[in-house]
């Protein structure tokens, strides 16, 4: 379950599981299931087409944006 809390005048989110993580990091299923299967087995990442390493890329560069707000 997500928590709301007010730090500094600003409303942050704390996931309070691994799903709700993945929902408010904004992870979609397609992002959700490469992730899973690079973590058993990273190698996969290089075997894929240029286009999709990129989309891949673009949307884990897109998450890790928002950590930085």
């Amino acid at each position: 379950m997500a928590h709301h809390a007010k730090d500094m005048n600003e409303e942050r989110q704390i996931a309070g599981s691994r799903a709700d993580f993945i929902e408010l990091a904004g992870i979609g299923s397609d992002l959700e299931d490469f992730l899973r299967e690079f973590s058993a087995r990273p190698e996969i990442f290089y075997s894929m087409p240029r286009a999709r390493r990129r989309e891949i890329e673009c949307q884990m560069d897109a998450i890790l944006s928002l950590f930085g707000k």
